[in-house]
């Protein structure tokens, strides 16, 4: 037995080996995509355990607006109110503030899941369509990919209600 830290990247406990990573989750616009008022997304990371401490994001739009291709949609572990059109005020482009990376128990290589919960992507074929995500982790270089890589897989769980698992991106990192 040593000693558990909590930032240190594998650590021997007296329940065995555990792993924290830390990472956070964004969800990207494919094309332009116009944003009406009222317009959210709820995105969350979670583990066998259950949700992880401090992933959720909260991302309003307060305003009818268009992020650009590449501009950021969404992000776990932070809240992200948008009341100002930066591209007409000439303050730059629009899109929500990066996400916030958190400590995620890795230990026994278990399933990663990225929850989004939004009224903008009611199905699962538009969110495909129109949305990218990228995988953010400490330490490695950021990773974009697309809604339909085969490494993760995605269930419709209601309109506007998506598990993604991410586990498949985790390994290959």
């Amino acid at each position: 037995m040593g000693y558990c830290a909590e930032r240190a990247p594998e650590i021997r406990c007296s329940q065995g080996v555990k792993s924290t990573l830390k990472l956070g989750l964004e969800l990207i616009a494919r094309r332009p995509i116009r944003l009406r008022l009222g317009t959210f997304f709820e995105t969350w990371i979670a583990t066998a355990s259950g949700s992880a401490r401090r992933t959720l994001g909260r991302d309003e739009y307060h305003l009818s607006l268009t992020v650009p291709p590449g501009g950021r949609l969404a992000g776990t572990g932070r809240t992200h109110i948008c009341q100002v059109d930066l591209e007409a005020t000439g303050l730059g482009r629009n899109g929500a503030r990066p996400a916030l990376l958190t400590a995620i128990d890795r230990s026994e290589g278990g399933t990663v899941v990225w929850g989004i919960r939004t009224n903008l992507f009611l199905d699962l074929t538009d969110l495909r369509e129109r949305g990218i995500a990228r995988l953010l982790v400490e330490g490695k270089a950021e990773r974009e990919f697309p809604l339909d890589d085969p490494l993760i897989s995605i269930d419709a769980v209601a309109p506007g209600r998506y598990i993604v698992d991410v586990t498949g991106l985790l390994g290959s990192q």
